[in-house]
C-alpha cells in the first residue's frame, strides 16, 4: 500500500475514497489471474477499498455520475514515460495539475482531480483531456470517462482499475511516480495523495474558451455560469493581446518562429492563407532585426505560413520564448503561462 506513517485505517480508506471516488452503488473489480473484468451491483463501502488495498479483491470505480466526474484520466497504453510526461508538462501550461500511476500491466495513468462534492461536468473534462492530448500529437489515447454522460438509468459507463492494488504495488505497479525524475514511485504514497492539488472548473472554463473546444451551438451559452466571450480580450478579427503587439511593433528576433505563431492565429481568426501572407508582408517591413541579422523573406514567409496552415494547431505558443516579451497582462492566459528562468 505504499507507506503510510502513524496513518490509521480509517484515514487510509477516508483519504482513498476522496480522490478515487464516482458511482457509490456500484463498482468493477477483475480476477488477477485471469484479468476477467466484471461488473459488481453492490455498494462502495470501506472494506471494498479495504480489500483492494491488501490486494484481496481489486477495485475498480465508475467515474461518470450522469454528466458529471470528480477525475478524468489519461490511459497511455506504452511502456515509454515520454507521453506521459509530455501530458503533465501540457496540461501544468494551462495550470492544470495532472499526477502520473503506472498501470497495472502496461503504460501510465495520468490523472487529474477536480473541485466541488459533485465534480464538474464530464464533457469539459473530456474536451480539455482530448485539446492535451492533441496538443501533444496523442489524440487516440483514451480517456476515462469515456462518455460526456449517461441518459440511461440503467447504463453505467466504463470503470477504471483503481490505484494501489496491493501486491502489485511492491512490483511498482498501481502506483504514482515522479515524473520530473525516474518514473520511480514516490516512497510514501499516502503523503502524496494528500498534497493532491485539485482543479477547478473555472480553469477548465478558461482553457474551453481560450481555444474554442467547446461546440459551436454552444459558444454562445454560459460555461460555468459566465458567458465564453465575456472576459476575451478585444482586438482586431480576435487575435491574443501578444499578436497584436507583434504585428503592430514588428520584433527584433525570432523571425521565423514569430512568423509561424502569427500564421497560426490569423488561420484561427478566419483569414485564408493568402490573406495572411499579406499581413506577414507587411508585419515584417516593421522588423528590427537585432545584431545586423537579415530580415525575413518573402520565401521564408511563405514557407512558415504554408507549414502553420497545414495543420490545425491550438496552441498559441505561449510556452515559447519568442513570444515571451510580448506577454500581456491583460491576456486570459497570462496567469497560466509557466515563468521562464533566464540566466
Amino acid at each position: 500500500m505504499g507507506a503510510s506513517g502513524k496513518l490509521s485505517k480509517e484515514q487510509i480508506i477516508g483519504i482513498y475514497a476522496g480522490l478515487f471516488a464516482g458511482r457509490r452503488d456500484i463498482y468493477g473489480t477483475y480476477d488477477p489471474a485471469t484479468g476477467k473484468a466484471w461488473q459488481v451491483k453492490e455498494p462502495v463501502t470501506g472494506s471494498v477499498i479495504w480489500s483492494h488495498l491488501k490486494g484481496e479483491k481489486p477495485y475498480g470505480v465508475y467515474p461518470l455520475m450522469k454528466d458529471r466526474t470528480r477525475f478524468v484520466v489519461a490511459d497511455v497504453d506504452k511502456e515509454e514515460p515520454l507521453i506521459a510526461r509530455e501530458f503533465v508538462s501540457a496540461a501544468r501550461h494551462y495550470g492544470i495539475s495532472a499526477f502520473v500511476e503506472r498501470s497495472r500491466k502496461k503504460g501510465y495513468h495520468v490523472w487529474i482531480w477536480f473541485e466541488g462534492q459533485d465534480g464538474v461536468p464530464a464533457m469539459k473534462a473530456r474536451a480539455v483531456a482530448r485539446f492535451i492530448l492533441q496538443e501533444i500529437g496523442e489524440p487516440e489515447t483514451e480517456v476515462f470517462p469515456k462518455q460526456d454522460s449517461i441518459q440511461d438509468n440503467s447504463a453505467s459507463g466504463n470503470f477504471i482499475n483503481a490505484p494501489l492494488f496491493g501486491p502489485l504495488v511492491l512490483k511498482g505497479r498501481t502506483a504514482f511516480v515522479d515524473e520530473t525524475g525516474s518514473m520511480s514511485p514516490y516512497p510514501d504514497q499516502w503523503r502524496f495523495l494528500m498534497g493532491i492539488q485539485r482543479v477547478s472548473e473555472r480553469q477548465l472554463d478558461e482553457v474551453i474558451e481560450l481555444n474554442e473546444l467547446m461546440p459551436a451551438d454552444k459558444a454562445s451559452q454560459k460555461v460555468g455560469g459566465r458567458h465564453p466571450e465575456s472576459d476575451r480580450v478585444p482586438g482586431p478579427i480576435g487575435l491574443p493581446v501578444c499578436a497584436q503587439r507583434m504585428l503592430s511593433e514588428g520584433v527584433v528576433s525570432n523571425q521565423r518562429t514569430s512568423c509561424f505563431r502569427l500564421a497560426v492565429q490569423l488561420k484561427k481568426a478566419g483569414l485564408p492563407y493568402d490573406l495572411a501572407v499579406v499581413v506577414l508582408r507587411a508585419w515584417a517591413a516593421k522588423n528590427r532585426p537585432e545584431n545586423g541579422a537579415r530580415t525575413i523573406t518573402d520565401r521564408e514567409i511563405q514557407s512558415q505560413a504554408s507549414d502553420a496552415y497545414l495543420k490545425e494547431y491550438r496552441s498559441c505558443g505561449c510556452e515559447d520564448p519568442a513570444l515571451a516579451r510580448y506577454c500581456d497582462s491583460a491576456c486570459l492566459r497570462h496567469a497560466k503561462r509557466p515563468q521562464t528562468k533566464t540566466n
